[in-house]
C-alpha cells in the first residue's frame, strides 16, 4: 500500500501531495511497465527480455525536476539483480530527469522549488491502492 504524503512550505505556503510507494497492482510487472512513458516501457520490456523472471522493486517516488523545477512524483523500477534503474518522465513538462529522486527523509534537507527557501516539511497524510 502507498502513501500520500503532503509537503509544506513554510516560507511561500505552497502546498503538494504526492502518491508515493506502490498498490497491490504493481505485483505485475505488466502495471509497472503501463505506468512509464512510451520510451522508457520499450527500454524496461528490453531489460525483461534478458531475464526468465525480472526481479524488480518499484515505487513511486518525489523528486524535483531539473527542467521545470517542480516537485514531482515519478514511477522508478530498481532490477534487483542487477544495477537496471528506470525513472519515469516530469509529469509537467514531460522531460527525462537528470537527478535520482528523493529518499522521504531528504524531503526536509531540499530547497522549496518555488522559492528556494529550506523550510520544506513532509507528513504521511492517507495512504491508497
Amino acid at each position: 500500500m502507498g502513501e500520500i504524503m503532503k509537503i509544506h512550505c513554510h516560507t511561500c505556503q505552497k502546498e503538494q501531495e504526492c502518491l508515493t510507494g506502490c498498490g497491490l497492482k504493481h505485483g505485475r510487472i505488466g502495471n509497472v511497465i503501463a505506468a512509464f512513458g512510451a520510451k522508457e516501457q520499450m527500454q524496461i520490456l528490453d531489460w525483461c527480455e534478458s531475464s526468465p523472471i525480472p526481479l524488480y522493486d518499484f515505487r513511486y517516488q518525489i523528486a524535483v525536476c531539473d527542467s521545470c523545477n517542480h516537485l514531482v512524483c515519478i514511477p522508478v523500477l530498481r532490477g534487483i539483480e542487477d544495477d537496471a534503474v528506470f525513472m519515469g518522465a516530469c509529469p509537467v513538462c514531460y522531460k527525462q530527469l537528470q537527478t535520482p529522486p528523493l529518499e522521504i527523509e531528504d524531503i526536509t534537507g531540499t530547497a522549496c522549488p518555488s522559492c528556494g527557501s529550506m523550510t520544506l516539511t513532509i507528513e504521511e497524510v492517507g495512504h491508497w491502492d
